[in-house]
């Protein structure tokens, strides 16, 4: 649809020759008469004058996704500006302001032509004024432009705060919600965090805008929560563009990026606060130092008495001028130490007394001393990251259990495979206080903690037969988290007789949980990470065990076989003679020995003795050694 002469002199206010034409005249504009390649055909062009319009390099007028959403939902709302050309486009309308928005609604107005909906048109002013002024038509584009970025960050302040203030008070319906988000370009989910935005500064939005940082209002508060924490922006860069890359819609990287952050605020809170404790108790404090070994200090920990006794930090402090205190940057704990171990009479716990009387380690005893203090620190920090771990892991869990649609097939799968097998672990997991815990954490209500039946019918009877499946979900999933996911899981199975200082291969129901939400959007921790790379590693090095003994039994079997054709077996009549070696052995007790199939009935008493006489010969000939080992590996 073109402007004609007549609507234009019909929209042109009487009282035009009295007063200069500087604001123009407000016209309506078809989208489908724009051309955004600039042809001549067309009535509407970018004019060349205009600040953003397209360049070799440098292209900023793209609409975002945000605006084309807005202007399919509301339309174009503010008057775009357009100016007469001149020479060869005489006849057409250039536009200084408002390219994107014309952009915007004419790939709105394309899409709904091709589907045969209506479209709305957009409001222009047209600034006769302007024609042949190139100068003073690129400086308006350009005091636009500049007087809108200056104003954005405020703008958005603003408008999230008024939102934040509409769903507060709950008055707007779903519906309309939903409407409204798309009319500003937003989300739902990001007008539930409107109110974050709205105590953001103006001078942190304006920061991240100079640095072309894009996040959304719901990154924008959780940004804003984690600002002072080292590299708080970098991280969640990365952890965005690892969504994005991944096409991960929950924000998994996202979530888990601002739980450790959060976890290293709060470890900042807290050593502040141990700084401020310890200088009102006024404890000789040192920096903390990562090895110890080139250091006169030493942790109370790693010092005994000149008789050998183990130091505490009430003693210490008592008897010892040398008594100080650091904090644990990784912990965020205090270590008690000594200033000088070898000045005031200590020794390293371990070590022989040396020949001077200082107790001074060996180079054996000190390297032994710096690994054992490092697995310390591993175990220390390691247990620290999974507890930090299940915070977040877990509100991806209760997020999974609101999904109202059907449930996909692994997640029905891994219901049925646990539900039917029911190990000890599972079995131990129902009869504890933990399942109604977990089974309220996950699914938010607090009264399935002691799961009464009034609660249970209650809660069956409101859900849809569609999503029983996620509440049994939210059953194993509880299952996966209190018994394959405890604090040290990354470290293995603890030894049953030798106690967790010893520990096994790590449970494979604790990979598979961690993969299995990673598939469904859970962004991975380092640490749950190294733990599923570790257990693959170890079920590797477990099948290649396992096909090395087939192997080997192979071997055996076929020189077995060898032996039996070069020595033919004797005649029936001749009576077979017991050379009282063995034919088999067996390698590792992981391998299974199944008892003969013949039933009781079908026995032969005289057989049965022969085969105690020889078991218990064979039993003679095994080295004790190899029984106390094997013991021990079952």
């Amino acid at each position: 649809m073109t402007v004609t002469q007549t609507e234009q002199t019909e929209q042109t206010p009487e009282n035009e020759a009295a007063e200069p034409a500087v604001f123009g005249r407000l016209v309506a504009i078809d989208p489908l008469d724009f051309d955004p390649d600039g042809g001549t055909e067309k009535l509407v062009i970018v004019d060349p004058y205009n600040h953003r319009k397209k360049r070799e390099k440098g292209d900023t007028t793209e609409p975002d996704p945000a605006l084309i959403a807005s202007v399919e939902e509301v339309g174009v709302q503010q008057a775009i500006i357009l100016r007469p050309q001149e020479g060869e486009r005489d006849g057409q309308l250039g536009i200084v302001i408002g390219q994107r928005r014309t952009l915007a609604a004419y790939r709105v107005a394309k899409a709904a032509a091709q589907e045969g909906r209506e479209y709305r048109k957009i409001p222009a002013i047209i600034r006769d004024d302007l024609r042949g002024v190139d100068d003073e038509a690129l400086t308006v584009s350009m005091v636009e432009n500049l007087h809108r970025r200056q104003a954005s960050a405020q703008d958005d302040v603003d408008a999230a705060e008024q939102l934040a203030l509409l769903v507060k008070a709950k008055k707007v319906p779903k519906a309309r919600r939903r409407s409204l988000a798309a009319a500003i370009g937003r989300t739902e989910e990001e007008l539930d965090a409107a109110h974050k935005v709205a105590q953001m500064d103006a001078e942190t939005l304006e920061e991240l805008r100079d640095e072309e940082i894009e996040f959304d209002w719901v990154e924008l508060g959780d940004y804003d929560e984690v600002k002072d924490v080292p590299n708080a922006q970098v991280t969640l860069m990365r952890a965005k563009a690892k969504d994005e890359q991944e096409g991960n819609t929950k924000r998994g990287a996202w979530k888990t990026a601002m739980q450790e952050l959060r976890a290293k605020k709060a470890r900042t809170e807290r050593i502040e606060t141990l700084k401020a404790e310890l200088a009102e108790k006024k404890v000789t404090t040192v920096h903390w130092v990562w090895n110890w070994s080139y250091s006169t200090a030493r942790p109370l920990e790693e010092l005994v008495s000149k008789i050998g006794m183990p130091m505490s930090e009430q003693g210490h402090g008592e008897t010892c001028e040398g008594h100080a205190a650091t904090i644990d940057p990784d912990a965020a704990e205090v270590v008690w130490l000594c200033v000088d171990w070898k000045k005031h009479g200590h020794r390293i716990a371990g070590a022989a007394q040396g020949d001077d009387g200082d107790g001074e380690p060996g180079e054996e005893e000190a390297a032994k001393a710096e690994a054992a203090r490092e697995e310390r620190r591993r175990v220390k920090v390691n247990n620290l990251a999974w507890r930090t771990a299940r915070a977040g892991r877990e509100a991806h869990i209760a997020d999974m259990c609101k999904d109202k649609g059907e449930a996909p097939a692994d997640v029905k799968d891994l219901i049925m495979r646990t539900l039917l097998v029911s190990d000890g672990h599972y079995v131990h997991y129902v009869g504890s206080q933990e399942h109604g815990a977990m089974l309220a954490k996950f699914l938010g209500d607090e009264r399935l903690t002691r799961q009464p039946k009034d609660v249970v019918a209650s809660l069956i009877k409101k859900t849809a037969s569609k999503r029983y499946w996620w509440v049994l979900f939210a059953h194993v999933a509880g299952y996966f988290e209190a018994e394959h996911m405890k604090d040290d899981a990354w470290r293995g199975e603890p030894h049953y007789h030798h106690g967790p200082s010893v520990r096994g291969r790590i449970r494979p129901a604790t990979a598979e949980w961690i993969s299995f939400l990673k598939r469904h959007g859970y962004g991975v921790t380092e640490v749950e990470a190294e733990t599923v790379a570790t257990a693959e590693q170890e079920a590797e090095a477990e099948a290649e065990r396992r096909a090395e003994q087939e192997r080997q039994r192979e071997q055996r079997e076929a020189a077995r076989a060898a032996w039996k054709a070069e020595n033919p077996a004797p005649d029936e009549d001749e009576e077979e003679v017991d050379d009282g070696e063995e034919d088999y052995q067996y390698d590792d007790m992981d391998e299974e020995y199944e008892e003969p199939a013949e039933t009781v009935e079908n026995a032969d008493p005289e057989a049965e003795g022969d085969a105690d006489a020889d078991e218990a010969e064979e039993r003679e000939d095994v080295p004790a050694e190899d029984d106390q080992e094997d013991g021990e590996q079952e």
